[in-house]
């Protein structure tokens, strides 16, 4: 009579640990690559002045958390110069602007610069910059510090993580985040001259 006892508890006890075996392989299959938890990106970004909706084909769906970190990207606490770092899923993307006080830094260099090999030139309105096949752009809107004066404001976004390609779906989203962050720092951040010249629209490339 006290053979089936026993047998009932071994019975158990491997049934027990094949659970702890299902478990533990489940818990791992959460971190497996193609388990990892979907990038959670609000709205709006850089301090909530430009819109997220050209940030996010720039980030992988999956991987590690979304982070930002932002500098002067709240009207108010402009200064000549703000930046905004956005990463998640093992990707960066730099945005930065930058109010030029170089009077030799004029439209023509902008041309000059837009030529270059490698670079294409882009526009939004009266603003006129370039997109790099290293994954990065740049727009330049009149933005003078007093009258009589010519200054230039830079709106520059950077990929990092990224090879450098040509691919002009990649570029055109470059570009279109870089017409975000233009209208948002012209017309918000910093209040620009030259904000009235630039369009809702996405930015000419070519």
């Amino acid at each position: 009579m006290g053979t089936p006892l026993i047998g009932n508890k071994r019975k158990k006890t491997v049934l027990g640990a094949l659970g702890v075996l299902v478990a533990a392989g489940a818990g791992v299959a959460l971190f497996l690559p193609g388990q990892e938890p979907a990038l959670s990106i609000p709205g709006r970004v850089c301090a909530e002045a430009v819109p997220s909706a050209h940030v996010k084909p720039l980030l992988p769906e999956r991987g590690e958390a979304f982070e930002e970190g932002s500098v002067f990207f709240t009207a108010g606490t402009a200064g000549g110069l703000g930046k905004c770092d956005l990463s998640g899923g093992g990707r960066d993307v730099e945005i930065r602007y930058s109010r030029i006080q170089d009077p030799e830094f004029t439209e023509e260099t902008v041309e000059r610069k837009a030529a270059r090999p490698g670079y294409t030139p882009i526009s939004l309105g009266a603003a006129e910059g370039f997109v790099g096949s290293n994954n990065r752009a740049s727009l330049f809107v009149d933005c003078p510090y007093s009258k009589g004066r010519k200054d230039l404001l830079e709106a520059s976004v950077g990929v990092g993580g990224l090879p450098e390609t040509e691919d002009s779906a990649r570029q055109a989203e470059i570009s279109a985040l870089t017409a975000d962050v233009a209208r948002a720092v012209a017309r918000d951040v910093v209040g620009c001259e030259g904000a009235a010249g630039l369009p809702d629209s996405t930015p000419k490339i070519g």
